[in-house]
């Protein structure tokens, strides 16, 4: 039984430098980028209205859009001041577009965004389509990578519980449980991170804030056991 306690901790350790190696590749995250690239189409919208006033429909839906972006965000700095009533825009937003709630649906949002800005076709506005099209490609990705290893966590949890019932809510919420390692009846960020380690799926940084995204559907922060059964019985998160 040591030797058997010895090697899972040795794989959990190559699992944990697996994630170091992915996270110096995806050190910032998407939010962070996302963040970055709404603010600056605002204000390139912003510029582009002024100096370009004929325009005006184009531009203003460079800035409407840009701030949307940057709102879609605000879940996931609940840490700064004033951030939750910046969650119920978000929530009304992807509620009114709920493609908007998916990272590839943001994905698309972002492409959009980078053709409004280049449109006006000065160098700031290149500059900025540059940035967005990168993000929509990097967001894409990111939304195919994130799914497919939490449906690989799952598959891994279902192979090592051959022979019960999938589907039976005291089953599911052993499996919460088991996942929420400090018993505060959620799971962290941080949790998700230990889980995908554990089941061979180490996630980066990046990865792992579009998984946690997927699961936690009320942007409160942290992963419910409501939210934990939804996700359970989705039949695949392929494209998050």
């Amino acid at each position: 039984k040591t030797m058997a306690t010895s090697t899972e901790d040795t794989l959990l350790l190559d699992r944990k430098e697996v994630l170091t190696q992915c996270e110096k590749i995806f050190y910032f995250t998407l939010g962070t980028l996302a963040l970055a690239g709404g603010i600056g189409s605002t204000v390139i919208g912003t510029m582009n209205l002024f100096s370009d006033f004929k325009n005006f429909p184009i531009h203003f839906y460079a800035i409407f859009f840009g701030v949307v972006i940057t709102v879609l965000e605000a879940n996931r700095f609940l840490s700064f001041p004033y951030m939750s009533s910046a969650v119920k825009f978000q929530l009304l937003i992807e509620e009114w577009i709920h493609l908007f709630a998916t990272t590839w649906g943001r994905a698309a949002l972002y492409l959009f965004e980078a053709l409004l800005l280049v449109t006006y076709g000065g160098w700031l506005d290149w500059l900025g389509f540059a940035y967005m099209t990168v993000l929509a490609i990097f967001a894409m990705l990111l939304a195919m990578s994130a799914g497919k290893k939490l449906d690989s966590i799952k598959s891994v949890m279902k192979d090592m519980s051959r022979g019960v019932n999938m589907n039976d809510i005291a089953f599911v919420e052993s499996k919460f449980d088991e996942w929420d390692t400090d018993k505060n009846g959620s799971i962290s960020i941080h949790e998700l991170r230990d889980v995908a380690i554990a089941c061979g799926s180490p996630m980066s940084v990046a990865e792992t804030e579009v998984a946690y995204n997927i699961l936690d559907a009320d942007r409160s922060g942290t992963i419910t056991k409501r939210e934990f059964l939804i996700w359970w019985k989705t039949q695949s998160t392929t494209w998050a």
